[in-house]
């Protein structure tokens, strides 16, 4: 917590700064309840889901984390105004550039459940916010616009899903993941202004809807010893004093952000429909925390995880057969095939289809697949090649003579995970899938297929 003689030293030293704005420190609010895990909201289906992350598999991984709550504060904002905050990708182990796959912000509102209005984008620029002074981030002017994003999410437009508070005027803060729903971003990572990265962040709710308290992002910091708070990424950096759970700061992440009242310019006036902000006034332009050590926040809470595959968009899904087929009742082997690349990103894109030929024909079967690891294990005469828990796709006919090993049976996985009925199939998921159908003269009544197993793509 800041003591009042921290805040004092704050104002002193913002005030000695003639070429940063000086910052109204009402904005700077406490967190005064617990922060939350949300789960991950999947922006194609429009739906929560428990897990934390996106998948839990090797080709996904964390590659930007501006998540140490150096203090215990949250930004406030009004409608109106867009946070933009700035940090760089870091080279390192997980490789020059990434498709990434979910997002996760922080947030502290006194908006209802139902009423939360907040935007939130992700750049992949290096054209960076500035209004002159000590606020540039990678060049003058202002910062990109909405629609500059490579992926973002606006509460309006999904209809407001977003988790708030019990009852208007009382604090709820929570961590909310996003998952890829209309596609992936694919962002470079390295050593230069080139890799940097941007974050927006907007509230639309008004200061009334919020019992006139204001709303906004976690305030993240750096105890480091950069005069502006430039951050170190590491994994795992430290523990957050809030969360208890590791966390990091964000490479070249600075302290101070660009603000823009609905796309004023610098030193312009607000429109009059955006009615007051904190401390009277709404603002645009840059804006300074002040500076390790007597106000040491860095940035905003933000993370991003990412394939890890340095490849970006060249994810082949890992396809790969695998276990033993079970010979038939009248002596065939069953086949197993696939075409296509397992993907959450293009549902209406080509389909990723599994095949099981030379089946006994006229027989009923289906495919069926699991998440949680991938198996050997004897089972009616053949091999179950999935670890429980099990899950079916739909019933099909082989087609064919009853007589031959003629039948085939086909499904276009893509469309289960398009359907969002699983949400276990994300991106980064490894999935194991085989094909059972029945056969008559077998002791069991029943032939398994060999497997296929893949990782699903963004």
């Amino acid at each position: 917590m800041l003591r009042s003689s921290l805040v004092a030293s704050a104002v002193a030293l913002l005030c000695a700064a003639a070429s940063a704005q000086q910052v109204n420190l009402s904005r700077v609010q406490p967190i005064t309840s617990p922060v939350k895990h949300a789960g991950v909201y999947n922006m194609k289906t429009g739906k929560f889901h428990a897990a934390q992350q996106s998948a839990h598999s090797a080709v996904v991984q964390t590659i930007y984390n501006n998540t140490c709550q150096w203090g215990n504060y949250y930004q406030g904002n009004v409608e109106c105004e867009d946070l933009y905050d700035e940090g760089r990708i870091p080279n390192g182990n997980v490789g020059p550039n990434h498709a990434s796959n979910l997002w996760e912000i922080a947030y502290c509102t006194t908006a209802v459940t139902g009423t939360v209005d907040v935007d939130w984008e992700f750049y992949d620029t290096q054209v960076g916010a500035g209004g002159g002074g000590s606020c540039t981030f990678g060049g003058a002017g202002a910062p990109p616009p909405f629609t500059a994003g490579l992926v973002g999410f606006s509460s309006s437009a999904a209809g407001l899903p977003l988790p708030g508070s019990t009852a208007v005027g009382s604090q709820a803060c929570w961590i909310i993941g996003f998952t890829a729903g209309t596609g992936f971003a694919c962002v470079a990572s390295g050593a230069t202004s080139a890799d940097q990265v941007m974050y927006r962040f907007s509230t639309n709710n008004t200061p009334a809807s919020l019992g006139n308290i204001i709303a906004g992002q976690l305030l993240v910091g750096n105890p480091g010893a950069s005069p502006v708070g430039g951050g170190t990424f590491a994994i795992p950096s430290g523990t957050d004093p809030i969360s208890g759970a590791p966390c990091g700061h964000g490479l070249d992440n600075q302290d101070l952000e660009w603000i823009n009242t609905d796309n004023t310019p610098a030193g312009g006036t607000p429109p009059a429909t955006c009615g007051v902000g904190i401390g009277g006034a709404l603002s645009t332009g840059c804006y300074w925390y002040g500076g390790y050590p007597t106000n040491p926040f860095a940035g905003m809470w933000f993370r991003v995880e990412g394939d890890g595959a340095g490849t970006c968009g060249g994810c082949t899904g890992t396809i790969t057969p695998y276990c033993t087929a079970k010979v038939n009742s009248k002596g065939c082997t069953p086949v197993v095939s696939s075409t296509g690349t397992p993907n959450v990103a293009n549902c209406a894109g080509p389909a990723f289809t599994l095949t099981a030929s030379t089946l006994i024909g006229a027989k009923n079967g289906l495919w069926f697949y699991g998440t949680n690891g991938l198996n050997g294990a004897a089972f009616q005469g053949g091999h179950l090649c999935i670890k429980p828990a099990i899950k079916r796709l739909s019933v099909q006919n082989s087609g064919g003579a009853g007589t031959a090993c003629n039948g085939t049976i086909s499904t276009n996985f893509n469309a289960r995970i398009c359907s969002g009925s699983d949400a276990a199939l994300v991106a980064g998921a490894l999935v194991g899938t085989q094909c059972w159908s029945r056969d008559p003269a077998s002791p069991s009544t029943t032939n398994l297929t060999s497997a296929i197993s893949f990782i699903i793509c963004p």
